[in-house]
């Protein structure tokens, strides 16, 4: 079939630092424990099946995600993970009968067959898995800020901003070896004059919501469907209409009946027993073994049908390549096709969506007899390059498409420690930065910047006064006691002793971490 367009399917792969070695088993690294089994894992299968074809997207990488990635504590824990779920299954398999025994041995089947993948095929290593995979020319890779930092509100410290780009950009190519040309945005939070620093960071190209395009000046002819340059960087637009197919919760594909319900977990079930699964403390928590499917909002909920969700996954991928071979024909043949540009949260094909990847399976195999051409964001630009020069508006895709979602009544402290935190630092570097302090000192400098850009992370902000809320608080009040101990050491002349070698071993990222990156 013809080519009618082209789509660029963008996922940004990224979790927050969750690393707890302080504990022997803590509940937020199953966070990390269930991305691998429900989106990280299943996303390289899909991508390896299509080494041979066609298929092409843009996969960006956090570096917190990353350094979870590569982290032997976390292997070893998830391994044990690994090993609680599955007496958890033969527990549920022994107690029950019909479906929800069969279910369970599902599930038990399937762990073991990702455990396998992880430790034996992959040994491991979900970095050099990805890596190849670019090499085999399936996938291209990007990356984002180092921590997730939001940027528009770290904008009254440029410093931060700055560092938060460049140390992204270092720390993912010390660990992928791959020098990036893209960047993610994090949360799509852009403001005029973010083009020079991620220029000045090294990067071509970057992703903003839709209106930080359509409100663009002067407007752009192509609207989304195209690039535009802003002071020599390339800035791509999401496509509204591919990103409702997705994410919306009324009418987009997972929220069809017969897929996986997000909310019903095992976990949650009011069972003494349960215990034995969860970190000590914990009454209750996901384990990511559900039996129900979404069914109706006011029925009870049915059994999961694996199989029949397959189905419908498959049947949804064709029906959003077809809307996508229909957007694309309202424009007319010329000397560039458009470009329909569908970034999305890694996580969501997996995690949210259970048959995420099946979904997408089907629409690297599909996409070609749509008449739909797969590429990535540097295969259009590399080939087109931007269509007009226009000044992009200050957007995020959070609510509004402002900054509201990470600014609130009850995220105003974070910001205003954030910004005493950003002047101390400054204020340290031209006494004990490179060149000044001793080694020692230096170091304990570098623990005080890495505490910092954990904190400035924008999950933590987003989370404050949701179910995560509690974490969030707390991780955030520990990271700032953290950073007031390290920094009061170095103005008031002490040493912090064993206790600077335990802050490096609770938050271990970022080795080489060069801390010019934050000067003035």
């Amino acid at each position: 079939m013809k080519t009618q367009g082209q789509l660029a399917l963008v996922l940004h792969a990224h979790l927050p630092y969750v690393r707890h070695p302080e504990h022997p088993h803590f509940l937020e690294e199953h966070w990390f424990f269930s991305a691998l089994l429900e989106c990280y894992l299943p996303l390289v299968q899909v991508l390896r099946r299509h080494v041979q074809g066609p298929a092409r997207l843009t996969l960006s990488l956090s570096p917190t995600l990353l350094s979870l990635w590569q982290d032997p504590l976390l292997q070893r824990r998830f391994a044990a993970h690994l090993d609680r779920l599955d007496q958890l299954c033969q527990k549920e398999m022994q107690q029950h009968r019909g479906v929800r025994s069969h279910l369970a041995t599902w599930y038990r089947n399937r762990f073991q067959a990702l455990g396998e993948f992880y430790f034996q095929t992959l040994g491991g290593d979900l970095i050099q898995a990805f890596v190849q995979l670019q090499e085999q020319g399936v996938v291209q890779l990007m990356t984002t800020a180092a921590t997730h930092g939001y940027l528009p509100l770290l904008r009254n410290h440029p410093p931060m901003v700055r560092a938060q780009l460049r140390i992204g950009r270092q720390v993912f190519q010390a660990l992928t070896g791959q020098p990036p040309r893209g960047l993610w945005l994090p949360e799509c939070g852009y403001f005029p004059g973010l083009e020079s620093e991620i220029r000045g960071a090294g990067y071509a190209y970057s992703l903003l919501e839709t209106h930080g395009i359509q409100q663009a000046q002067p407007r752009p002819p192509w609207d989304v469907y195209a690039p535009i340059l802003w002071d020599g960087i390339a800035l791509f637009g999401r496509d509204p209409f591919s990103a409702r197919a997705v994410w919306s919760r009324e009418t987009g594909y997972p929220a069809n009946p017969w897929y996986r319900e997000y909310h019903r977990d095992l976990g949650w079930e009011s069972r003494e027993d349960l215990k034995d699964y969860l970190p000590e403390g914990v009454a209750a928590a996901p384990t990511g073994i559900k039996y129900h499917r979404v069914t109706g909002a006011s029925e009870p909920k049915a059994f999961y049908e694996p199989g029949t969700a397959r189905r419908q996954a498959r049947w949804d991928a064709r029906h959003f390549l077809r809307q996508q071979r229909e957007l694309a024909a309202r424009f007319p043949p010329g000397a560039r096709p458009p470009l329909i540009v569908a970034p999305y949260d890694a996580e969501l094909f997996g995690h949210w969506w259970f048959e995420g990847p099946v979904f997408l399976d089907a629409l690297l195999t599909l996409a070609q007899e749509s008449g739909v051409q797969l590429v990535t964001l540097e295969d259009h630009l590399d080939t087109y390059g931007p269509a007009s020069r226009c000044q992009p508006a200050m957007s995020s895709w959070g609510e509004g498409g402002d900054h509201r979602r990470w600014l609130r009544p009850e995220t105003g402290w974070v910001y205003l420690a954030l910004d005493q935190a950003a002047e101390t630092l400054e204020s340290l570097l031209p006494v004990f930065g490179p060149g000044r302090g001793t080694a020692r000192e230096q170091r304990i400098l570098r623990q005080a910047a890495r505490t910092l850009l954990l904190a400035q992370s924008s999950d933590w902000t987003f989370h404050l006064g949701r179910e995560a809320g509690d974490y969030a608080s707390q991780r955030l009040r520990s990271l700032f006691a953290r950073f007031a101990f390290l920094t009061q050491a170095l103005r008031e002349g002490w040493d912090p002793g064993e206790r600077l070698d335990a802050l490096e071993q609770l938050d271990a990222l970022f080795p080489q971490l060069d801390l010019r990156h934050f000067a003035a």
